[in-house]
């Protein structure tokens, strides 16, 4: 579980990087707007992915 776990802390960490960027108004062009809310929704999927698998994982036992 501890690779699960830093996985799970790697993306948040990137995801709060990507937040902080986008309030910090780093995007200047919409295109690299864009591309960061993207960026940010593939991570957020990502982790939905794992929540359901774990939760599979949790079923079968």
């Amino acid at each position: 579980m501890r690779y699960v776990g830093d996985y799970i802390g790697a993306v948040e960490a990137e995801m709060r990087k990507i937040s902080e960027s986008l309030v910090s108004g780093n995007a200047t062009t919409f295109d690299a707007y864009q591309r960061l809310v993207g960026q940010h929704q593939g991570l957020v999927k990502a982790l939905d992915i794992l929540n359901d698998l774990l939760k599979e994982q949790d079923d079968d036992n």
